[in-house]
């Protein structure tokens, strides 16, 4: 089964994504897919009206594991593969994690939640062939408007983040970066925009870019599922994320579900 709408996805800008830290391929899953994937997700959380223990929690992540043979589903795209391996110019991809979000509406203050970096990378694992860092791709499930809870990001901020890190040479050093990105790398927060994109548009970008989620001013909840990717050849990152066992939450229904050629994207 195609999750694309036929014909609407055009070819990935490279030349953006390296610019700018993101780029925007538009209509890249079907209406009907991203419908199924909101039921999905609704079916997971409680009722968007329903009271809440913590009121602030207006946001709600979940991460692997997450039941359900759609997430094998989803993870079976040879369009989405392709691009991840275009990004990272991989020789042998793996799954980092799939992700999936909702974001209620929720009373003020609005804007910006938490500027932040997902991780923190020498130079030279970027510029490594295949890259030894790793790409977010986000799938839209639904049109955002401003104050909508749009992605935000501030454009071409990598730059900054990886001249920093070319300064350093500790883990440790590496580590304040990604505690304190703005002050260490000297980001004005105030560049940050609102991506604004419809319903099916995949959105990628680079986890070493300052980016945050904002509030949701509106009355209907956004959603959103991502996949993230890196190559076997990333050892750090790998050792890591081992340590870290962050590998160890990928439920066994993901495997059983996935064809046996895609199984090794778990093998790590």
């Amino acid at each position: 089964t195609s999750f694309l709408e036929s014909g609407s996805v055009t070819a990935l800008d490279i030349d953006q994504l390296e610019q700018q830290g993101y780029t925007v391929v538009p209509g890249f899953l079907a209406r009907e897919t991203t419908g199924r994937i909101r039921r999905h997700i609704d079916s997971l959380l409680p009722t968007i009206d329903a009271p809440r223990q913590d009121p602030k929690r207006w946001l709600t992540t979940l991460r692997h594991p997450i039941p359900g043979a759609i997430m094998a589903e989803l993870l079976n795209s040879p369009a989405l593969l392709a691009l991840a391996t275009e990004c990272l110019q991989a020789r042998s991809l793996r799954l980092l994690e799939q992700v999936l979000i909702r974001s209620d509406p929720q009373p003020p203050p609005y804007g910006p939640l938490g500027w932040h970096v997902d991780y923190a990378f020498f130079p030279h694992q970027y510029e490594a062939v295949p890259r030894r860092t790793y790409f977010h791709m986000v799938h839209c499930l639904n049109t955002v408007t401003p104050g909508g809870a749009a992605f935000m990001i501030v454009p071409g901020s990598h730059h900054l983040t990886y001249a920093a890190s070319a300064r350093m040479r500790t883990a440790e050093d590496l580590r304040q970066l990604r505690l304190d990105p703005v002050a260490t790398a000297g980001i004005d927060v105030h560049k940050g925009i609102e991506i604004c994109a419809d319903e099916g548009d995949l959105l990628i970008f680079n986890p070493m870019a300052l980016h945050s989620g904002s509030g949701n001013a509106t009355e209907q909840p956004r959603y959103v599922y991502f996949a993230s990717f890196f190559d076997a050849s990333a050892t750090a990152l790998w050792n890591e994320l081992r340590e870290a066992k962050y590998r160890d939450g990928f439920p066994a229904s993901l495997r059983e579900n996935l064809p046996e050629d895609l199984r090794p994207l778990l093998e790590w």
